[in-house]
Order: structure tokens, then sequence, then C-alpha cells
């Protein structure tokens, strides 16, 4: 199924708010949108990745690599916007290949493909991902030629590895890992309130 032109529902605006259209990608970006206006500025995105406890130098270079490779296809208009901003209303369009496929083509969490992929790179009992169980997956979902989609799902996995950065040998939890999928360990890391 290809997403629609205007995608599956208008900007979120709070988040998590119960019985909203929100997909789960909308959920899942709306954590970086701190004045809840549905625009997700450079600096929202340098800031969200701080109060999840970055690093200055990877905040900065996720912001780069962010706005500047996910803009224009989210931004809605032939025009690029001259100030890198996403619109969550289209972050659908900022799918990309050699991803895990969890994300459906309109942004909804596919979890049948999430148990899937666990049950494919994870050992068993099949409830943690080691760091490199996970290199395994982003290179056994790697499509040729996919340039920007290796390197995109590359710095996803290698960040959400260092946000959930696990003290159990096992590895990253598999509930962890879904909560990244739809953003509510966003607010858990930061201790920052859910938008109502």
């Amino acid at each position: 199924m290809v997403a629609p032109v205007d995608g599956p529902s208008p900007a979120p605006g709070i988040g998590f708010a119960p019985g909203k259209k929100n997909t789960d990608l909308q959920s899942h970006v709306a954590f970086f949108d701190r004045d809840c206006d549905g625009i997700i500025w450079p600096s929202d995105t340098y800031m969200g990745f701080r109060d999840l406890q970055f690093n200055i130098i990877f905040s900065i270079l996720s912001m780069l690599f962010i706005h500047g490779g996910f803009s224009y296809v989210t931004w809605g208009r032939i025009l690029p916007d001259p100030f890198f901003r996403l619109k969550i209303k289209y972050m659908h369009r900022g799918k990309h290949g050699s991803d895990s496929e969890v994300y459906t083509t309109l942004g909804e969490f596919d979890n049948d493909r999430f148990n899937y992929m666990f049950d494919m790179y994870s050992s068993e009992p099949h409830t943690h991902l080691k760091f490199n169980e996970g290199v395994r997956m982003v290179h056994g979902n790697m499509n040729p030629y996919d340039f920007f989609g290796w390197f995109a799902a590359t710095l996803e996995w290698l960040a959400t590895y260092i946000l959930l950065w696990p003290q159990d040998p096992m590895g990253m939890k598999k509930e962890d890992v879904k909560a990244v999928y739809n953003g509510s360990i966003f607010y858990k890391i930061s201790g920052r309130k859910v938008k109502l």
C-alpha cells in the first residue's frame, strides 16, 4: 500500500492523547515538538537529544542528519523549507529503505513484524536484543545500493542502543525497544511530562 499524499491524519500537537488519530511514528517524533505546533525545528531536535542525555556532539550530528535528510520529504511543499523544519503531519514520508519495516508506509506500528524481527535476530527466549544481534539485524535489512537507508538505519540503532544502554548482559529489553517506536520511553528517560 502506498501512503496517500496528504497523510493519514493531522499533526498530533499533543502527543499521546487517548482517542486521537496519531500514528506511532507521529507519536515517536512528537516528543521533539517542544511547543506542540506540529512542526519540529532543528533546535527542538537538538534539545530533545540533550533531554535524552546524549552528548553535545551526538546531538548536533543527529540534528544535522535528521533535518538535512528528512526536511524536504516531510515539509509537504515543492519548495524546501529554508529552516529545515519537519512537519509531523507528513512524517510517514520520511520512512526510508533498509529499515526494520516495523513502521508501515502510513507510520503505524506493525506488531507482527516487530515480533518477527525479534524472533529472527535475538537469541532464546527472544526477550532481549544484544548489540551484535542489532548489528546483524541492520545488516540483514540492507537494501542494495540504498546508502542513505544504510546510514539512517545504522544511526537509528546506534542511538537506540546508546539510549537504552542495557545494564543486563542479555541486552536491550524487548518492551523498551518497542517503547522507542511509539516514543513513550523518551518521556520516561527525560523526566519530561507527557504532553496533554
